[in-house]
Formats: structure tokens, sequence, C-alpha cells
């Protein structure tokens, strides 16, 4: 299994996508809470405002929550990140990308 690729550095990649304003904690407060108080806090959980991997036995699993903006189609967005995240990591990577906001 490949080393999986880095947040912070996926994180500057999307907000470079243009059409990107934000980028939204990839599970609500709550459950990050909850996964705290469980002692199941996880390097993807610490860092909220990070874009989410995750590695499974089937490969790299990405998720991101974005706010689009205004002036680009939502659906373009969202398929540049897509790409853009998938460029980064190796072929069997899944990658779950949602537009929470469009401002």
């Amino acid at each position: 299994m490949s080393t999986p690729p880095d947040s912070r550095h996926l994180t500057a990649q999307v907000l470079a996508i243009p059409g990107v304003s934000e980028i939204f904690p990839p599970s609500p407060p709550i459950i990050q809470l909850s996964a705290a108080a469980a002692g199941r806090l996880t390097r993807s959980t610490i860092r909220a405002d990070l874009v989410e991997v995750k590695e499974t036995p089937n490969g790299a699993r990405m998720t991101a929550k974005i706010a689009a903006t205004a002036d680009q189609p939502a659906r373009e967005t969202a398929r540049r990140v897509a790409d853009a995240l998938l460029a980064a990591t190796e072929p069997s990577a899944t990658v779950n990308v949602q537009i929470v906001r469009i401002r």
C-alpha cells in the first residue's frame, strides 16, 4: 500500500482551483467531539480544515467539502476538485467532493 497523500498539500491544491472559496470540516463538529471523547481521534479528524484522507484496504479515500463561487458552474468546480485529488494519488483511490455552499 502506498503512502497516503498529505492533507495539507491537497488542501492547498483544492483552494487554488478556480471556483473554490473555502473548505469545510469533513464531519460535523459534534461527531468530531464524540470521536475525541471515545478516544478515536485520527489524523483526519484532528485537522478539520483539511481535505480528509483515509487509507482503506482498497486504497485512499478522500473527501472534500467545499464552498463554490457563484461565478463558476458548481458542477465544473466539483469536477476540477475531483480531478486534482485523483491526480495526486494512486488509481485505486476514491474521491468524494461535496459542495456545501455557493457564495
